[in-house]
Protein backbone atom coordinates (compact mmCIF):
# COMPACT_ATOMS: atom_id res chain seq x y z
CA UNK A 1 0.00 0.00 0.00
CA UNK A 2 1.17 3.51 -0.76
CA UNK A 3 1.69 6.04 1.83
CA UNK A 4 -1.11 8.32 0.30
CA UNK A 5 -3.36 4.93 0.25
CA UNK A 6 -2.36 4.64 4.15
CA UNK A 7 -3.09 8.07 4.99
CA UNK A 8 -6.55 8.09 3.62
CA UNK A 9 -7.25 4.94 5.38
CA UNK A 10 -9.79 5.26 8.02
CA UNK A 11 -8.61 5.10 11.82
CA UNK A 12 -9.89 2.45 14.15
CA UNK A 13 -11.81 3.77 16.97
CA UNK A 14 -10.72 4.33 20.62
CA UNK A 15 -10.71 0.07 21.91
CA UNK A 16 -10.81 -1.49 19.11
CA UNK A 17 -7.68 -4.18 18.25
CA UNK A 18 -5.79 -1.86 17.00
CA UNK A 19 -4.99 -1.17 20.55
CA UNK A 20 -3.31 -4.48 20.99
CA UNK A 21 -0.26 -3.06 20.05
CA UNK A 22 0.59 -0.92 22.95
CA UNK A 23 -0.92 -3.60 24.95
CA UNK A 24 1.44 -6.22 23.39
CA UNK A 25 4.55 -3.85 24.02
CA UNK A 26 3.86 -3.52 27.66
CA UNK A 27 3.43 -7.31 27.53
CA UNK A 28 7.42 -7.23 26.47
CA UNK A 29 8.47 -4.80 28.66
CA UNK A 30 7.42 -7.06 31.56
CA UNK A 31 8.92 -9.97 29.84
CA UNK A 32 12.03 -8.09 29.35
CA UNK A 33 11.95 -7.59 33.32
CA UNK A 34 11.25 -10.85 34.14
CA UNK A 35 14.41 -12.40 31.72
CA UNK A 36 16.55 -9.86 33.85
CA UNK A 37 15.24 -10.74 37.06
CA UNK A 38 16.08 -15.11 36.06
CA UNK A 39 19.93 -13.41 35.16
CA UNK A 40 20.23 -12.21 38.55
CA UNK A 41 18.52 -15.22 39.82
CA UNK A 42 21.43 -17.10 37.68
CA UNK A 43 24.23 -15.10 38.51
CA UNK A 44 23.53 -15.36 42.34
CA UNK A 45 23.41 -19.20 41.98
CA UNK A 46 26.83 -18.77 40.37
CA UNK A 47 28.32 -17.55 43.75
CA UNK A 48 27.08 -20.49 45.48
CA UNK A 49 29.86 -22.64 46.68
CA UNK A 50 30.00 -26.28 45.70
CA UNK A 51 29.03 -26.64 49.79
CA UNK A 52 26.00 -25.28 49.59
CA UNK A 53 27.08 -21.76 50.88
CA UNK A 54 26.89 -18.12 48.91
CA UNK A 55 30.12 -16.62 48.91
CA UNK A 56 28.17 -13.05 48.50
CA UNK A 57 24.78 -12.94 49.43
CA UNK A 58 22.45 -13.08 46.70
CA UNK A 59 20.07 -10.24 45.70
CA UNK A 60 17.22 -8.97 48.41
CA UNK A 61 18.92 -12.16 50.90
CA UNK A 62 20.98 -10.70 54.31
CA UNK A 63 24.48 -11.21 54.57
CA UNK A 64 25.63 -14.32 56.19
CA UNK A 65 27.09 -12.72 59.78
CA UNK A 66 31.21 -13.16 59.61
CA UNK A 67 32.92 -13.94 62.80
CA UNK A 68 35.53 -11.53 63.69
CA UNK A 69 39.24 -12.42 62.76
CA UNK A 70 40.71 -14.18 65.97
CA UNK A 71 43.21 -11.30 67.29
CA UNK A 72 46.97 -11.50 67.71
CA UNK A 73 48.13 -12.31 70.91
CA UNK A 74 50.41 -9.54 71.78
CA UNK A 75 53.90 -10.21 71.90
CA UNK A 76 55.44 -10.23 75.23
CA UNK A 77 59.67 -9.93 76.27
CA UNK A 78 61.10 -10.94 79.40
CA UNK A 79 61.46 -7.99 81.88
CA UNK A 80 64.99 -9.21 82.48
CA UNK A 81 66.77 -7.12 84.88
CA UNK A 82 70.26 -5.97 86.66
CA UNK A 83 70.76 -8.41 89.50
CA UNK A 84 72.69 -5.44 91.69
CA UNK A 85 70.08 -2.97 90.55
CA UNK A 86 67.15 -5.00 90.22
CA UNK A 87 66.32 -1.95 87.07
CA UNK A 88 65.15 -3.51 83.98
CA UNK A 89 68.05 -4.44 81.22
CA UNK A 90 68.02 -2.71 78.16
CA UNK A 91 68.10 -5.36 74.87
CA UNK A 92 71.39 -5.14 74.91
CA UNK A 93 71.22 -6.50 78.27
CA UNK A 94 72.76 -2.82 80.01
CA UNK A 95 72.27 -1.43 83.06
CA UNK A 96 72.19 2.46 82.84
CA UNK A 97 72.00 2.40 86.99
CA UNK A 98 74.82 0.45 87.69
CA UNK A 99 76.77 0.31 84.13
CA UNK A 100 77.06 -2.87 84.51
CA UNK A 101 76.52 -5.49 81.06
CA UNK A 102 75.34 -8.82 81.00
CA UNK A 103 75.59 -11.41 78.31
CA UNK A 104 73.73 -13.97 76.89
CA UNK A 105 75.82 -16.89 76.24
CA UNK A 106 74.93 -20.76 73.82
CA UNK A 107 71.01 -18.97 74.71
CA UNK A 108 71.29 -18.48 78.32
CA UNK A 109 71.30 -14.88 80.24
CA UNK A 110 73.61 -15.06 83.00
CA UNK A 111 72.15 -12.72 85.78
CA UNK A 112 73.87 -13.81 89.05
CA UNK A 113 75.97 -11.09 90.75
CA UNK A 114 79.32 -11.06 89.88
CA UNK A 115 79.13 -12.16 85.81
CA UNK A 116 78.90 -9.10 84.43
CA UNK A 117 80.91 -9.00 81.37
CA UNK A 118 82.28 -5.62 81.77
CA UNK A 119 83.19 -6.46 85.88
CA UNK A 120 84.54 -9.57 86.29
CA UNK A 121 87.52 -10.45 88.05
CA UNK A 122 90.60 -10.59 86.00
CA UNK A 123 91.67 -13.60 86.90
CA UNK A 124 90.67 -17.34 89.30
CA UNK A 125 90.51 -15.93 93.20
CA UNK A 126 90.74 -19.68 94.71
CA UNK A 127 92.08 -23.14 93.92
CA UNK A 128 88.74 -24.42 92.84
CA UNK A 129 88.69 -21.21 90.61
CA UNK A 130 91.94 -22.09 89.14
CA UNK A 131 90.87 -26.33 88.56
CA UNK A 132 87.88 -24.86 86.89
CA UNK A 133 89.58 -22.89 84.56
CA UNK A 134 90.92 -26.15 83.45
CA UNK A 135 87.69 -27.55 82.49
CA UNK A 136 85.77 -27.57 79.33
CA UNK A 137 82.44 -25.30 80.12
CA UNK A 138 80.34 -28.95 79.59
CA UNK A 139 82.20 -29.97 82.50
CA UNK A 140 82.42 -26.87 85.07
CA UNK A 141 79.85 -28.46 87.58
CA UNK A 142 82.19 -31.00 88.41
CA UNK A 143 83.45 -27.92 90.63
CA UNK A 144 80.67 -26.59 91.70
CA UNK A 145 80.16 -22.91 92.68
CA UNK A 146 77.90 -23.28 95.48
CA UNK A 147 78.63 -24.85 98.95
CA UNK A 148 75.60 -25.09 100.05
CA UNK A 149 74.15 -28.83 99.27
CA UNK A 150 70.78 -28.15 97.66
CA UNK A 151 72.59 -26.17 95.20
CA UNK A 152 75.84 -27.66 94.26
CA UNK A 153 74.16 -30.80 93.91
CA UNK A 154 72.36 -29.80 90.55
CA UNK A 155 75.28 -28.06 89.61
CA UNK A 156 77.04 -31.33 88.38
CA UNK A 157 76.45 -32.34 84.67
CA UNK A 158 75.80 -36.08 85.87
CA UNK A 159 72.32 -34.88 87.82
CA UNK A 160 71.74 -32.98 84.77
CA UNK A 161 71.85 -35.92 82.28
CA UNK A 162 70.13 -38.39 85.03
CA UNK A 163 67.49 -36.14 86.41
CA UNK A 164 64.54 -36.86 83.75
CA UNK A 165 66.62 -40.28 83.10
CA UNK A 166 65.03 -42.12 86.20
CA UNK A 167 66.27 -39.71 89.51
CA UNK A 168 62.39 -37.79 88.98
CA UNK A 169 60.76 -40.90 88.85
CA UNK A 170 62.26 -41.53 92.36
CA UNK A 171 59.99 -39.25 93.43
CA UNK A 172 57.07 -41.15 93.00
CA UNK A 173 57.87 -43.03 96.72
CA UNK A 174 57.22 -40.28 98.21
CA UNK A 175 53.62 -39.44 96.84
CA UNK A 176 54.61 -37.48 94.24
CA UNK A 177 52.08 -38.14 91.62
CA UNK A 178 54.04 -37.69 88.04
CA UNK A 179 54.33 -34.56 85.65
CA UNK A 180 50.87 -34.32 84.24
CA UNK A 181 48.91 -34.52 87.28
CA UNK A 182 51.47 -31.95 88.69
CA UNK A 183 50.63 -30.02 86.17
CA UNK A 184 47.15 -29.92 86.04
CA UNK A 185 47.72 -28.64 90.02
CA UNK A 186 49.86 -25.77 88.73
CA UNK A 187 47.43 -24.95 86.43
CA UNK A 188 44.95 -24.51 88.13
CA UNK A 189 46.10 -22.15 90.14
CA UNK A 190 48.28 -20.18 87.61
CA UNK A 191 46.25 -20.00 84.85
CA UNK A 192 43.41 -17.81 86.41
CA UNK A 193 46.12 -15.36 87.28
CA UNK A 194 49.25 -16.00 84.45
CA UNK A 195 46.97 -16.53 81.38
CA UNK A 196 48.59 -14.47 78.66
CA UNK A 197 51.29 -12.94 80.99
CA UNK A 198 54.84 -13.87 81.92
CA UNK A 199 55.44 -17.41 83.64
CA UNK A 200 58.64 -18.65 86.01
CA UNK A 201 59.32 -21.53 86.62
CA UNK A 202 61.63 -21.23 89.46
CA UNK A 203 64.07 -24.00 89.70
CA UNK A 204 63.21 -25.47 86.66
CA UNK A 205 65.79 -27.85 86.55
CA UNK A 206 65.66 -30.12 83.19
CA UNK A 207 62.80 -27.68 82.27
CA UNK A 208 60.77 -30.70 82.70
CA UNK A 209 57.43 -27.79 83.52
CA UNK A 210 59.18 -25.77 81.82
CA UNK A 211 58.31 -27.62 78.31
CA UNK A 212 54.52 -28.51 79.28
CA UNK A 213 54.12 -24.63 80.09
CA UNK A 214 55.28 -23.44 76.51
CA UNK A 215 53.31 -25.88 75.06
CA UNK A 216 50.25 -25.04 76.16
CA UNK A 217 50.30 -21.80 74.71
CA UNK A 218 48.33 -20.32 77.65
CA UNK A 219 50.93 -17.76 78.56
CA UNK A 220 52.44 -15.08 76.99
CA UNK A 221 56.47 -16.06 78.03
CA UNK A 222 57.42 -19.00 79.68
CA UNK A 223 61.20 -18.05 82.23
CA UNK A 224 62.88 -20.94 82.64
CA UNK A 225 65.24 -20.10 85.60
CA UNK A 226 68.05 -21.92 87.50
CA UNK A 227 71.45 -21.50 89.08
CA UNK A 228 72.68 -24.82 87.79
CA UNK A 229 74.28 -23.86 84.25
CA UNK A 230 73.90 -27.59 83.32
CA UNK A 231 70.34 -27.84 84.28
CA UNK A 232 69.58 -25.48 81.99
CA UNK A 233 72.11 -26.19 79.21
CA UNK A 234 70.21 -29.68 79.85
CA UNK A 235 66.57 -27.97 79.40
CA UNK A 236 67.48 -25.91 76.17
CA UNK A 237 68.18 -29.27 74.78
CA UNK A 238 65.18 -31.22 75.63
CA UNK A 239 63.64 -28.07 74.18
CA UNK A 240 65.27 -27.66 70.94
CA UNK A 241 64.66 -31.34 70.85
CA UNK A 242 60.54 -30.99 70.83
CA UNK A 243 60.52 -28.06 68.50
CA UNK A 244 60.24 -25.25 71.13
CA UNK A 245 63.04 -22.92 70.24
CA UNK A 246 62.91 -23.02 66.40
CA UNK A 247 60.06 -19.96 66.52
CA UNK A 248 61.70 -16.82 69.11
CA UNK A 249 58.53 -15.17 70.04
CA UNK A 250 57.02 -18.28 71.66
CA UNK A 251 60.59 -19.76 73.22
CA UNK A 252 60.76 -20.04 76.68
CA UNK A 253 63.74 -17.83 77.84
CA UNK A 254 66.27 -19.30 79.88
CA UNK A 255 68.17 -17.45 82.98
CA UNK A 256 70.82 -18.32 85.28
CA UNK A 257 69.96 -16.23 88.41
CA UNK A 258 69.94 -16.87 92.40
CA UNK A 259 66.40 -17.90 93.20
CA UNK A 260 66.92 -15.48 96.40
CA UNK A 261 67.85 -12.83 93.65
CA UNK A 262 65.07 -13.02 90.90
CA UNK A 263 66.16 -10.32 88.52
CA UNK A 264 63.25 -8.85 86.97
CA UNK A 265 61.71 -5.48 88.19
CA UNK A 266 59.00 -5.61 90.42
CA UNK A 267 55.56 -6.88 89.53
CA UNK A 268 56.06 -8.25 86.05
CA UNK A 269 55.27 -11.62 86.37
CA UNK A 270 52.00 -13.32 86.56
CA UNK A 271 52.60 -16.41 88.26
CA UNK A 272 55.54 -18.44 89.83
CA UNK A 273 55.96 -22.15 89.92
CA UNK A 274 58.73 -24.25 91.94
CA UNK A 275 57.96 -27.77 91.55
CA UNK A 276 59.78 -30.02 93.46
CA UNK A 277 62.50 -27.01 94.58
CA UNK A 278 61.79 -25.13 97.83
CA UNK A 279 63.44 -28.27 99.83
CA UNK A 280 66.71 -27.31 97.87
CA UNK A 281 67.03 -23.09 98.27
CA UNK A 282 69.29 -22.09 100.81
CA UNK A 283 67.72 -19.16 102.00
CA UNK A 284 63.27 -19.68 101.25
CA UNK A 285 61.99 -16.85 103.50
CA UNK A 286 64.22 -14.67 101.16
CA UNK A 287 63.32 -16.70 97.74
CA UNK A 288 59.40 -16.43 98.80
CA UNK A 289 60.31 -12.75 99.76
CA UNK A 290 61.56 -12.73 96.36
CA UNK A 291 58.76 -14.22 94.13
CA UNK A 292 56.49 -11.83 96.47
CA UNK A 293 58.11 -8.78 95.01
CA UNK A 294 58.32 -9.73 91.42
CA UNK A 295 54.55 -11.38 91.05
CA UNK A 296 51.73 -8.81 90.03
CA UNK A 297 49.13 -7.90 92.46
CA UNK A 298 46.86 -11.14 92.24
CA UNK A 299 50.14 -12.72 90.61
CA UNK A 300 49.63 -16.86 91.80
CA UNK A 301 52.91 -18.77 93.45
CA UNK A 302 52.40 -22.49 93.52
CA UNK A 303 54.98 -25.18 94.46
CA UNK A 304 55.68 -28.82 95.30
CA UNK A 305 57.93 -30.53 97.82
CA UNK A 306 58.41 -33.25 100.13
CA UNK A 307 57.23 -33.37 103.69
CA UNK A 308 58.83 -34.30 106.74
CA UNK A 309 57.79 -37.48 108.76
CA UNK A 310 54.06 -36.75 109.87
CA UNK A 311 53.99 -38.35 114.10
CA UNK A 312 50.34 -40.18 114.78
CA UNK A 313 48.48 -37.68 117.46
CA UNK A 314 50.73 -34.70 116.59
CA UNK A 315 48.71 -31.65 115.31
CA UNK A 316 50.14 -29.14 112.91
CA UNK A 317 51.85 -26.64 115.29
CA UNK A 318 53.11 -29.96 117.68
CA UNK A 319 54.43 -30.94 114.22
CA UNK A 320 56.09 -27.81 113.37
CA UNK A 321 58.01 -27.66 116.93
CA UNK A 322 59.26 -31.13 116.77
CA UNK A 323 60.61 -30.30 113.23
CA UNK A 324 62.73 -27.43 114.34
CA UNK A 325 63.95 -29.06 117.24
CA UNK A 326 65.20 -31.73 114.44
CA UNK A 327 66.63 -29.54 112.56
CA UNK A 328 68.43 -27.63 115.07
CA UNK A 329 70.16 -31.31 116.52
CA UNK A 330 71.41 -31.76 113.01
CA UNK A 331 73.08 -28.69 113.04
CA UNK A 332 74.89 -29.29 116.30
CA UNK A 333 76.05 -32.56 115.07
CA UNK A 334 77.11 -31.42 111.46
CA UNK A 335 78.71 -28.19 113.43
CA UNK A 336 78.21 -24.70 111.86
CA UNK A 337 80.41 -25.77 108.23
CA UNK A 338 78.73 -28.55 107.88
CA UNK A 339 76.82 -29.81 105.36
CA UNK A 340 73.55 -28.36 104.85
CA UNK A 341 70.31 -29.16 102.30
CA UNK A 342 67.15 -30.79 101.24
CA UNK A 343 64.73 -29.43 104.09
CA UNK A 344 62.02 -31.52 104.61
CA UNK A 345 59.17 -29.17 105.04
CA UNK A 346 55.59 -29.47 107.17
CA UNK A 347 52.40 -27.62 106.12
CA UNK A 348 52.31 -24.59 108.57
CA UNK A 349 55.83 -23.78 108.32
CA UNK A 350 54.99 -23.76 104.00
CA UNK A 351 52.04 -21.39 105.42
CA UNK A 352 53.90 -19.21 107.98
CA UNK A 353 56.48 -18.43 105.00
CA UNK A 354 53.74 -17.59 102.66
CA UNK A 355 52.65 -15.46 105.22
CA UNK A 356 55.72 -13.58 106.48
CA UNK A 357 56.43 -12.82 102.50
CA UNK A 358 53.10 -10.97 102.24
CA UNK A 359 51.10 -13.15 100.28
CA UNK A 360 47.49 -14.92 101.33
CA UNK A 361 44.93 -17.67 100.02
CA UNK A 362 47.39 -20.56 101.46
CA UNK A 363 46.04 -24.12 100.19
CA UNK A 364 47.82 -27.22 100.55
CA UNK A 365 47.61 -30.26 98.70
CA UNK A 366 48.79 -33.22 101.14
CA UNK A 367 48.94 -36.83 99.60
CA UNK A 368 50.57 -39.95 101.67
CA UNK A 369 53.40 -40.46 102.03
CA UNK A 370 55.02 -37.12 101.87
CA UNK A 371 53.67 -35.01 98.90
CA UNK A 372 52.38 -31.33 99.49
CA UNK A 373 51.02 -28.98 96.27
CA UNK A 374 51.04 -25.51 98.49
CA UNK A 375 49.76 -22.58 96.76
CA UNK A 376 49.48 -18.43 97.48
CA UNK A 377 48.93 -15.75 95.70
CA UNK A 378 49.72 -11.66 96.00
CA UNK A 379 46.59 -9.22 97.40
CA UNK A 380 45.37 -6.95 95.00
CA UNK A 381 46.05 -4.23 97.75
CA UNK A 382 46.38 -4.25 101.00
CA UNK A 383 43.91 -2.80 103.61
CA UNK A 384 44.73 -2.30 107.31
CA UNK A 385 42.48 -4.89 108.34
CA UNK A 386 43.95 -7.58 106.58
Amino acid sequence: MSLAARAAAPRAPAGAPGRRRASSSRFASTSTSSRASNRRVRASAEEVTPDGVFESAPEGMPAAPVEPPTPARPAVTAPLACPVSLRALDARGFATQSGLKYEKTDGVWNLVIGAAANARADGPTSLTDIARSFLPKELKGLLPESTYLGTSTFETPQVAFAYERGWRDSFKRAGFPGPDEELKLAESVLLPHARNKVLLDASCGSGLFTRRFAKSGEYGLVVALDFSQAMLQQARAFAKEEGLLDDEETAPTFVRADIARIPFPEETVGGVHAGAAIHCWPDPRSAVAEIARVLEPGGAFCGTTFLSPRLPFFDARAQQTFDAAAREAQALVSGPGGPRGFRQWNVKDLEDLCLECGLVDFRADVRDPGFVFFSARKPVAWTEDE
